[in-house]
């Protein structure tokens, strides 16, 4: 009761969900459903994998044709309780622009979460994208496809920026975002250019790391650059992770003065 109660004055839509339509999860689709109303949310936007370099260990994993039939039948289990988005998580590289273009121009979705996991045919969220690398090696890659990503046109929702800090070396010391606030700026200023917004992605509170992806540095940035609203994602893989830390950082970004967009604002046919 207390969870439900804390996010009615926040967004009840969780915009960034998986479940056994994406390799990493093994979650049934009506169990993240069941979670999401014990949760006290009015929506939830399913946001699979769909991966274009074939070095990612999902590539080839989505079946489009298979995940529309389940998102008709959790519609019709829950939709007279829980608005269902029909969404998916592009990860984007730069080298599959047409490619990811094609597949958006021929798939219909309610909601398009575009993101990084892959540099150089490595996973950016692990050990082997920073071994043998220095840091400017690491992060200067990655703020550049952030802005290629943006610049693209492909997608209106920009998923977890500084995701890879997860995996950011302790023998490096701290990250500093002093360092590396001209590379951040351009890519936030492309994600404004292109009319983007982005997502504030609770799972690295979850993760341990003490702060959302983006960091609160990088979201007081957008604001400052002009972004006025974000939407919010536990990434879920799990249901018991669905929603996770909503109240907090809710809270945290109406303080910030920014809106947390809800399904009504985002998609007209969210919910049919």
């Amino acid at each position: 009761r207390r969870q439900r109660c804390e996010l009615s004055k926040f967004s009840k839509a969780d915009f960034h969900v998986h479940s056994s339509f994406s390799l990493d999860s093994m979650t049934h689709m009506f169990e993240m459903c069941e979670a999401a109303i014990a949760r006290g949310l009015t929506s939830v936007c399913f946001t699979e994998h769909v991966e274009f370099d074939p070095a990612d260990f999902g590539y080839g994993f989505f079946d489009y044709d298979r995940y529309r039939a389940g998102i008709q039948e959790a519609r019709a289990r829950y939709g007279h309780i829980l608005r269902i988005g029909m969404g998916a998580e592009v990860s984007f590289t730069s080298k599959k622009v047409d490619e990811i273009r094609d597949f958006l121009a021929n798939h219909e979705f309610d909601f398009v979460l575009g993101s990084l996991h892959m540099i150089d045919e490595l996973f950016i969220g692990g050990d082997e994208y920073f071994e043998g690398r220095t840091e400017e090696e690491v992060y200067a890659p990655y703020w550049a496809e952030l802005a290629a990503m943006a610049s693209s046109g492909l997608f209106k929702r920009i998923g977890h920026l500084d995701y890879l800090k997860q995996a950011h070396p302790p023998t490096w010391g701290p990250f500093s975002f002093e360092h590396w606030q001209d590379h951040i700026a351009r890519a936030l200023e492309a994600i404004l250019a292109s009319g983007a917004t982005i997502e504030v992605n609770t799972s690295g509170i979850r993760k341990g790391l003490g702060e959302p992806f983006p960091s609160w540095e990088i979201i007081e940035l957008y604001k400052a650059l002009g972004g006025v609203s974000v939407t919010m994602g536990s990434d879920a893989h799990r249901p018991w992770h669905v929603a996770g830390y909503f109240d907090i950082v809710g809270a945290r970004l109406e303080q910030m003065g920014l809106a947390v967009l809800g399904p009504e604002t985002l998609s007209p046919g969210f919910d049919q």
